[in-house]
């Protein structure tokens, strides 16, 4: 019986993960200089594949992966191309 358990918690744990990349949401500060500073909220809800938005902003392969793993109230910064982006995932 514990094996059928096992098999059937990695699916629910599997099936969970592949529906989370659509609930997940971040506020996300942009900072390009002291004058511009801007924050707004990136919800996946209306999103073709994961991260599409951190794709679009030419996030690199190891920030995407770091964005990937963020659990809720966590906050990660990063710098691209002298813009710093803060990203707090609250879903």
């Amino acid at each position: 019986m514990s094996k059928t358990t096992s098999l059937w918690q990695r699916f629910k744990s599997a099936a969970a993960d592949v529906l989370d990349f659509q609930s997940r949401v971040w506020v996300v500060n942009i900072r390009s200089s002291t004058l511009q500073d801007e924050s707004f909220v990136v919800s996946e809800d209306n999103f073709k594949q994961p991260l599409q938005w951190m794709k679009k902003k030419q996030f690199e392969e190891e920030m995407l992966e770091k964005v990937e793993a963020m659990k809720v109230s966590q906050v990660l910064v990063f710098h691209i191309e002298g813009v710093r982006y803060r990203l707090l995932r609250v879903k």
